[in-house]
């Protein structure tokens, strides 16, 4: 029988696996130890290291095979990550598609990190397009010379939403941060209030990144926050223990918004539901708003309504491939365009609904009621 297991998981392995991968990569011992012993005790997305195990009655467990994804792979281009890195499958046990095996364990593992893409380099030809690599380009290793590179889409399994983000809220901070580098979002959405907030609703809250910066222009803000993961709510809780919290567990769809608040909050929460949902929710807000109140929206948003249609016609299909319950909130990434956003929070009374701030996949808009 084979099994894949992390090593973050299962410390015990770390010195066989920098031998394995040494010795079959003719690489210094001491860089995999290095790594793998950081994929243990990082709260960052990468490093992290696998092992494919057979177990037999006859002779021990034995590896016979490995990869791992890393932030760079020797490579120039520090602007793609994570790297799936060292994968090797023992000559014996080839041709039994354990190396797709490992491949797609692979982008499942990058999935639940929080990326959407996986890149490698190799000299092969022909191998990892068959199992939905594609070939980009040849790019710099950092010795100098050029080797191709691939890229794959990550494989997305549906989890309930509270569970997804429990098991992640360790890594959160680092990956919204720096993983994907959003400390001028966070900031740009703090700079949109412009007038005190005294009694603020965050709604998607997490782990607060999106609080800092407010407590620190408003130090006595009220702050009223909704989210289903208990693990981010500790987390945000321990971060502004000395703020008032008022922290409810639960969908933002099913508890009672309470208020009037001045204002309202939400960030990289709402690209996850379709626009019936959205449209309830925005009517909710207003309703939990006073006269002239703001809500201040930031969030993952495409550019056309072509790649909007897609998307939401993928989570849709993969609802029904995975025979997912109507009724359960699932992790599905289903962002909209920014024009879509408006449209729907101007249906729901807002007086008006401007574009703050825009990048390429996100945007910041500030509806007023």
């Amino acid at each position: 029988m084979t099994r894949i297991i992390n090593i973050r998981e299962c410390p015990e392995w770390v010195e066989n696996a920098a031998d394995y991968c040494s010795s079959r990569w003719s690489i210094d011992k001491n860089l995999y130890l290095d790594s793998m012993n950081d994929s243990v005790s990082t709260k960052k997305t990468v490093p992290r290291w696998y092992l494919m195990l057979r177990d037999t009655e006859i002779i021990d467990t034995k590896i016979i095979g490995a990869f791992g994804l890393i932030d760079n792979d020797f490579m120039v281009r520090t602007d793609l990550c994570p790297w799936l890195c060292a994968l090797y499958i023992e000559p014996a046990e080839r041709g039994r598609r354990l190396g797709a095996a490992l491949l797609a364990h692979g982008r499942r593992e990058a999935a639940v990190l929080g990326f959407e893409k996986v890149y490698l380099n190799t000299d092969h030809v022909g191998y990892y397009e068959k199992y939905g690599w594609r070939y980009i380009g040849d790019f710099a290793r950092q010795s100098g010379s050029d080797t191709r590179v691939y890229e794959a889409d990550v494989i997305h399994e549906l989890e309930e939403m509270a569970a997804f983000f429990d098991t992640r809220a360790d890594i959160y901070d680092s990956h919204m941060l720096d993983d994907l580098g959003l400390d001028e979002f966070y900031a740009t959405v703090a700079a949109c209030f412009d007038r005190p907030v005294h009694r603020l609703l965050d709604l998607g809250c997490g782990t607060g990144l999106e609080l800092e910066q407010m407590f620190s222009r408003f130090p006595d803000m009220e702050m009223t926050g909704i989210d289903m993961s208990s693990e981010m709510l500790r987390i945000l809780e321990a971060k502004y223990s000395r703020q008032k919290l008022r922290l409810i567990r639960g969908s933002y769809f099913d508890v009672e918004l309470g208020g009037p608040y001045d204002s309202v909050v939400s960030t990289y929460s709402l690209h996850h539901f379709s626009e019936e949902s959205k449209l309830e929710l925005y009517r909710m807000i207003y309703a939990a708003l006073e006269p002239g109140g703001m809500f201040v929206f930031g969030d993952y948003t495409v550019t056309t309504a072509e790649r909007q249609r897609e998307l939401i016609a993928a989570a849709e299909t993969q609802r029904r491939e995975q025979a997912a319950p109507e009724d359960e909130i699932y992790h599905l990434d289903i962002p909209f365009t920014s024009e879509t956003e408006i449209r729907l929070m101007k249906a729901a009374r807002f007086a008006s609904a401007e574009v703050a701030r825009q990048w390429e996949n996100a945007s910041i808009i500030v509806a007023r009621k």
